[in-house]
């Protein structure tokens, strides 16, 4: 161990550390901070710096890597009783080590922020830890090749644009390799976890075997294997998905708030209990014209959610997107829309339904999403058409102007009205 902190307190990138940990905690509070009071999403809001992060850390690791070549001593290594690879490994130990520093320090302080009120699902967040800590030691593994390989400063730039073509590359291949939210039905895949470590650690010893820059290999060949093991290894690491789907709860997985409609979330977002009550009283108010679904479950504690939604097969469902009631909101006002209306009873001729009638209840979807949220003010944008827009600014402004006697009267009429257009009487 002497050997080793040693070269941590030698090691060219150790002053970079106060640097990575400013920018860590920056990413971490400033990005957003709605994943305070959720494990999941402060596990995955916490490792987000180890990918924007990554360009820094591969440039720091490359530099580490040619710090022989920089300092002339090749010579020196090459006639020394330590073989290379043993002098190497407590090199790329001690920066591995040095440039992980930032990103643990962010995981402890997004753990501390919310175990304060200590949810459900820590263990959640200990998967997202790990899977930062993975992408930390690729953004190493990935710096210390082409720093070995290219040596200098060429190579730490050459190492942090390396970063960005491994993120733009598997963005294309496949899309999940970059995870920045830690949504409540999904989870970190520990066969993928296992994975990716098994390669790190196969990678690493591939990286030991590299030749110095400028330097002859002991063996024939020695470089391209060892470049090539490396590339492979690191392929495999990062196209492997990170996240699966879990496991549909039952009792205590999940919160349930009764009332004419039933509110389901899962335990994990505990935080939003409150929040659901009150919607729950929302809904409990509505003029009797409306008829609310029985039940409506956040995504993913339905075995038959993400069925094809457009053959009606997906039951009523929501999404709680990074907090945002308008998102909750919005998905429980069109479940409530499409149960009153029936859009898919056979007794409702809505093929014929006239376009001043479809802006009519546009107007009435905007309003009851108003009412719901308890705001009228969307924390959204959106290309939809002029008049559709239209439709939903009247409705918001009948949410904004009228007492809510008033709003009752009014969307339990257009609800009335637009039923008995089209519906037949029973």
């Amino acid at each position: 161990m002497r050997i080793f902190w040693l070269h941590v307190r030698n090691s060219p990138v150790r002053w970079t550390v106060p640097v990575l940990v400013a920018l860590d905690l920056a990413i971490l509070f400033l990005r957003t901070q709605y994943w305070v009071g959720v494990w999941p999403e402060t596990g995955a809001a916490a490792q987000v710096p180890a990918y924007l992060l990554g360009v820094l850390v591969a440039g720091a690791a490359a530099w580490a890597a040619a710090a022989p070549v920089r300092r002339g001593m090749q010579e020196q290594l090459s006639v020394a009783k330590v073989h290379p690879a043993g002098v190497d490994g407590y090199r790329l130990a001690a920066t591995t080590a040095i440039l992980t520093v930032p990103y643990l320090i962010g995981q402890m302080v997004a753990f501390a922020v919310t175990a304060r009120t200590f949810p459900p699902g820590v263990l959640l967040w200990f998967a997202y830890a790990l899977l930062g800590l993975s992408v930390t030691f690729l953004s190493v593994s990935l710096g210390w090749l082409l720093g070995r390989f290219f040596g200098g400063g060429f190579g730490a730039m050459t190492a942090a644009l390396g970063w960005l073509f491994v993120l733009a590359l598997t963005n294309f291949l496949t899309g999940d390799f970059v995870v920045v939210t830690g949504r409540p039905y999904l989870a970190v895949d520990a066969f993928t976890l296992a994975v990716r470590f098994g390669c790190l650690v196969l990678m690493a010893v591939a990286l030991l075997w590299l030749p110095e820059s400028g330097r002859r290999s002991r063996w024939p060949g020695q470089g391209l294997v060892s470049v090539a093991s490396a590339a492979a290894l690191m392929m495999l690491a990062v196209v492997t998905p990170p996240v699966t789907n879990r496991p549909v709860p039952e009792g205590e997985g999940r919160i349930c708030i009764s009332g004419r409609t039933t509110l389901c979330i899962w335990q994990e977002q505990e935080k939003y209990r409150p929040l659901m009550a009150t919607l729950s009283g929302r809904i409990d108010g509505l003029p009797t014209a409306f008829t609310p679904p029985p039940e409506v479950r956040e995504f993913g504690l339905d075995a038959r959610h993400g069925l094809d939604e457009r053959l009606g097969v997906s039951p009523p469902h929501f999404y709680i997107l990074e907090g945002s009631p308008w998102s909750y909101g919005g998905m429980i006002s069109t479940e409530i829309m499409s149960s009153t209306f029936a859009w898919r009873d056979p007794a409702c001729d809505w093929g014929r339904m006239s376009d001043a009638d479809q802006l009519r209840s546009d107007a009435v979807l905007a309003w009851l999403e108003a009412y719901l949220v308890g705001d009228v003010t969307p924390d959204y944008s959106t290309d939809a058409p002029s008049a559709m827009q239209q439709a939903w600014a009247s409705g918001r402004r009948v949410a904004a102007e009228r007492p809510l006697p008033e709003q009752f009267d009014w969307a339990a009429g257009e609800v009335i009205s637009i039923r008995g257009e089209y519906c037949a009487k029973r």
